[in-house]
């Protein structure tokens, strides 16, 4: 794998010199950075683990580790040749039970600094064949060659690779091809281009952004990758290029055909797991179910193998995506997709009202304003998804304090080797 970095864009460079200092990483900070204390406060080092001291250059709250001066028992070698920049997966030198249970620290610190002592029921390493969706970078650099992988880690390069050991395997084979179409497509645009890529049982959904209106070359050589790839489908700038297949993914016995670079769990074996938590908390025949932040349906299309449900999202491309499949698939009970912003319009009590059960699975920033809804209903049973340990215990702490009940917490590792996790729990009404 190469390893080769490159700038991918132009940024303000801090006038403030660097300064050395030797110094001890105390612990793992939230995104994954080790947390050092320095005569100003806390510091930001990437690569370090607890214990361990280094000789650094440190910037405002930011060092970099010059020299490591001693290793921790818990270090290993990364499986990742680039691992020691890449943006992706930054914890691949950390043991794995030392990583793990770190990640069940950071969802148990949430809920105490929230004031919840829920205690964590399990955690699931769902990792399964690798990650489903990933989003590269391209840039040329020079008449000859093209720079193509993930950003670097706390800074404004790419870091050049060829393959990825933690994407599904179908979009690390498919790497040298996205390059070459990449190449294509920079002869005719400036500055960097975002390939997000999802992995669908039609095969690949390639979704680029940054390249401008494709000319006649890039148009050919779109479509020529989607035929030599299997590919799905191949958008640029939301434009169709190409369409072999659709692309498909099961939600039960449903089948979506997503939107270009719609939202979708990152591995399969992170949803199985949430869908496991959700149909868990679902009578057997609910009266109504409503599915808060549904996307393309990965829960509400479930759940309606059950019993009537209201889907809602944002998004108008995944509600009516939603919508098609609820249509296409017989021996579903009434599904009704709702295009709303949550965020802005939150269900109130009395939209809610006969709702045997709500599941809500917001984006990082939670849903203070509908969790302060839901917490004056009167629905019975609410299931709580997030991936952000931190807005999931300031809303689970809104419907605690509105009369609900806070069962155990699952923690769900989609994303291996990163700071990222997801939490689930069930609440009801005391």
């Amino acid at each position: 794998m190469a390893s080769k970095r490159r700038h991918t864009r132009r940024r303000a460079v801090s006038r403030t010199p660097e300064r050395p200092a030797v110094l001890t990483a105390e612990r793992i900070g939230a995104r994954g950075d080790a947390v050092l204390s320095g005569p100003d406060g806390p510091i930001y080092a990437p690569g370090l683990l607890p214990g361990e001291t280094a000789r650094l250059a440190v910037r405002g709250a930011r060092a970099r580790v010059l020299e490591r001066l001693t290793s921790s028992q818990e270090r290993v070698a990364p499986a990742c040749s680039v691992a020691d920049a890449c943006g992706g997966c930054s914890l691949q030198h950390w043991r794995k039970d030392a990583y793990q249970a770190w990640k069940r620290s950071r969802v148990d610190d949430a809920l105490k600094r929230a004031g919840l002592t829920t205690p964590i029921a399990a955690y699931i390493e769902a990792w399964g064949e690798g990650r489903r969706r990933a989003n590269f970078h391209a840039r040329r650099i020079g008449a000859e060659r093209v720079v193509f992988g993930y950003a670097e880690r706390a800074g404004a390069q790419i870091i050049d690779i060829d393959h990825c050991p933690v994407a599904a395997p179908a979009i690390s084979r498919a790497m040298p091809r996205l390059r070459a179409l990449a190449a294509a497509l920079l002869d005719e645009a400036r500055g960097v281009i975002d390939i997000a890529v999802t992995s669908t049982g039609g095969g690949l959904d390639v979704a680029i952004r940054g390249a401008g209106a494709p000319g006649l070359a890039g148009r050919e050589a779109g479509a020529q990758a989607v035929r030599a790839g299997g590919w799905a489908r191949l958008t640029i700038e939301g434009e169709p290029i190409a369409e072999a297949a659709e692309a498909l993914i099961g939600f039960g016995k449903a089948k979506v055909s997503l939107p270009p670079g719609g939202f979708l769990q990152a591995t399969e074996a992170g949803e199985a797991a949430l869908a496991e938590i959700v149909m868990g908390a679902c009578p057997a025949k609910p009266a109504r179910v409503i599915d808060l932040f549904a996307g393309s349906g990965a829960f509400a299309l479930r759940l309606a193998e059950r019993g009537p449900v209201l889907a809602v999202d944002g998004d108008e491309a995944s509600s009516a995506a939603l919508r098609h499949a609820a249509e296409r698939t017989p021996g579903l009970k009434p599904v009704e997709s709702l295009w709303r912003d949550l965020v802005r319009e939150p269900l109130t009590p009395r939209e809610l009202t006969g709702a045997d059960l709500v599941v809500i699975d917001p984006p990082r920033a939670g849903a203070r304003e509908q969790c302060a809804q839901l917490a004056v209903s009167d629905v019975a049973r609410i299931v709580s998804i997030s991936c952000n340990p931190a807005t999931f215990a300031r809303d689970g702490r809104t419907l605690v304090e509105g009369g609900y009940r806070m069962g155990p917490v699952t923690v769900v590792d989609q994303f291996a080797w990163t700071s990222h996790v997801e939490c689930a729990a069930v609440f009801e009404q005391s």
